[in-house]
């Protein structure tokens, strides 16, 4: 709240000038000066993830079903102007993990929002049934010694307008943390061009398959 606080009343503060200044100077400043509060907010957001993976307990006591926390932040997309990019495959059966629902939440948001920055047309975020997650998107290739260090802090790849170079990198840190890497992988297999991140997500509790099936 300290930081959300001031900044939320801070942006606000500055739309309603922007909308209600008659004069076209005052009018962009105020827009400029609103850009500038977004872009600091969420780079306020990632740093508060962030503090998050290095510190927080990751692990919760009972496993819980991965997908709603999937369908969750996919639904977060299904608006604005990336609406229809984002498309969710799911198992029929539940996958359940002892990751904290909080810390898997993270990574498939920063995930999803990496790959509608950098890439074009549709991000695949699929999930199966012992908790592999991969997110694909359409891009260029990207060469392997840049493709090798996108996962540290700050690091942004070409044309990443105004990212704050930190989404890679907080998915990083959780996978670390429970014990699991993170697979960047450029061009996606069988072809010229693409990005993949594969992340397991079933946790320390060993997937047990569902004995009806």
């Amino acid at each position: 709240h300290e930081f959300r606080t001031p900044l939320a009343g801070a942006l606000a503060q500055v739309q309603r000038l922007r909308q209600t200044s008659t004069d076209p100077d005052s009018a962009r400043r105020a827009a400029d000066i609103e850009a500038t509060l977004k872009r600091l907010t969420r780079l306020s957001e990632r740093l508060m993830q962030l503090a998050r993976a290095e510190g927080a307990r990751l692990l919760v006591d009972a496993p819980q079903d991965l997908r709603p926390v999937l369908r969750i932040v996919a639904g977060d997309f299904s608006q604005g102007p990336d609406a229809g990019r984002v498309v969710l495959s799911l198992p029929e059966a539940p996958v359940p993990s002892d990751i904290d629902p909080d810390a898997v939440a993270i990574i498939v948001r920063n995930l999803i929002e990496n790959a509608l920055r950098h890439g074009q047309g549709a991000v695949v975020v699929t999930l199966d049934q012992n908790g592999s997650l991969c997110v694909q998107n359409d891009c260029p290739p990207i060469p392997s010694d840049e493709l090798a260090a996108l996962s540290g802090r700050f690091v942004r790849g070409k044309k990443a307008g105004d990212g704050s170079g930190l989404g890679l990198a907080i998915v990083h840190t959780i996978a670390e943390r429970i014990g699991t890497p993170l697979r960047l992988t450029s061009p996606l297999p069988g072809k010229t061009s693409g990005f993949s991140a594969c992340i397991s997500l079933h946790g320390t509790t060993p997937f047990q398959k569902d004995p009806t099936q």
